[in-house]
């Protein structure tokens, strides 16, 4: 019997399995549909089936899952997608399907490393505030990297006395909420010595960012610890699920047992 899977996706690791699964997989035995939120206008299309956009809900994902006979659920979503996370876990475990968190290992702090631990985007903002005397320490202005994605930019629209050099996929349409805002339009991988260069262009004295782990953006956590940049890291959320893994090959060993 054919099982249809779904890989709610976006990330790295997503496009991975995806590629897999389509190459080593006969369609006989397996479908695999890719979701994407749609939260980028120009979004790199994944192999196989694919579908863009929100699922609507709790409700809206759980229709979806019965009415396209959805059997097995990858979150392969980002580490801090924490509403579609918790959502997708929900709903799998209500209509009685597979469900498989694949997900990244977070960064770890090394020697030279010097991070700043804040439980969320909210709390970054307030320690600029906060701290405003001693970051700035004679100095007119100071040049931030902020790689925390375009959506709680709100938060920072306080922090008057700083400039933001602000790094997404897309330029966010609400970018008049920083006036002191510059924006990089770029997707990733990053490499060690563009990250390097690109601090040094912009004389950039403090880091910003999510500990999102993988590879494709850790060159910027390389190039701090290089040029001795403290950075605010934003904790990860706690994820709902007991089943979480940072490994691709153990998660298409998962798939292997349901559907042969």
């Amino acid at each position: 019997m054919t099982k249809k899977l779904l890989i709610l996706g976006g990330t790295h690791e997503a496009y991975s399995l995806a590629e897999y699964l389509i190459s080593n997989f006969p369609s006989e035995k397996l479908i695999t549909v890719s979701s994407l939120s749609g939260a980028t206008s120009n979004p790199k299309i994944p192999a196989g089936h694919v579908r863009i956009g929100g699922f609507g809900g709790f409700f809206g994902l759980k229709n979806y899952l019965i009415n396209e006979n959805i059997s097995i659920v990858v979150n392969a979503t980002h580490p801090y997608a924490t509403q579609i996370s918790e959502n997708s876990n929900a709903v799998a475990k209500e209509i009685g399907i597979s469900y498989f968190r694949l997900s990244r290992p977070p960064w770890k702090k090394f020697c030279g490393d010097q991070w700043i631990d804040v439980p969320n985007i909210e709390n970054a903002a307030n320690y600029l505030i906060e701290n405003e005397k001693s970051l700035l320490n004679n100095l007119s202005t100071l040049n931030i990297f902020l790689t925390t994605g375009a959506r709680e930019l709100n938060f920072f629209k306080k922090c008057n006395s700083y400039n933001f050099f602000v790094r997404t996929v897309d330029v966010p349409k609400n970018n008049s909420i920083l006036p002191n805002a510059t924006f990089l339009q770029e997707r990733g991988p990053f490499l060690f010595d563009n990250e390097v260069s690109l601090f040094q262009k912009f004389s950039i004295k403090l880091l910003i960012t999510k500990n999102s782990g993988g590879s494709p953006t850790y060159a910027k956590i390389e190039a701090s610890r290089k040029l001795n940049i403290p950075i605010i890291m934003v904790r990860r959320p706690i994820s709902s699920s007991s089943e979480t893994c940072f490994s691709l090959d153990e998660t298409i060993e998962w798939i292997s047992n349901i559907i042969m």
